[in-house]
């Protein structure tokens, strides 16, 4: 689906600010289409720094989590929405200091490697606390 289809079938949309979170989110006005929409979504092509942010809020809207990697300054509301944000070690330093990870190289495996060691330490922690 290009970016121009994605914002045609989710309807309307209105942006928001969270004080108390600092964040940005997306208000959308029919919900249920948006997750219908989220949920046959398989690659979202031609898509701008808007379209991605609105994506990770319908992804978060479904109570779901989302690892969003971006390297410019218009991914940084997309960035901060996600559950986790990747930034690559050539991006800005706005996009940096959004993300929650960095990664130094700029290679597509360092991203798996790191999704992975945070899935195992996340384990990890939980066990300890569980015990």
């Amino acid at each position: 689906m290009t970016g121009e289809t994605f914002r045609a079938s989710i309807g309307g949309y209105q942006e928001r600010y969270d004080p108390k979170k600092g964040i940005f989110f997306i208000e959308f006005d029919n919900l249920p289409l948006v997750k219908n929409v989220v949920k046959k979504l398989k690659v979202l092509a031609r898509a701008s720094a808007e379209d991605k942010f609105i994506l990770v809020s319908g992804i978060r809207g479904r109570s779901g989590v989302i690892g969003m990697t971006g390297e410019g300054i218009t991914d940084a509301k997309a960035l901060q929405c996600a559950s986790v944000g990747l930034c690559m070690g050539s991006g800005c330093d706005v996009a940096k200091d959004s993300s929650d990870l960095v990664i130094m190289d700029n290679q597509f495996e360092s991203i798996h490697k790191s999704m992975m060691w945070g899935i195992a330490v996340y384990d990890n922690v939980r066990k300890f606390i569980q015990f």
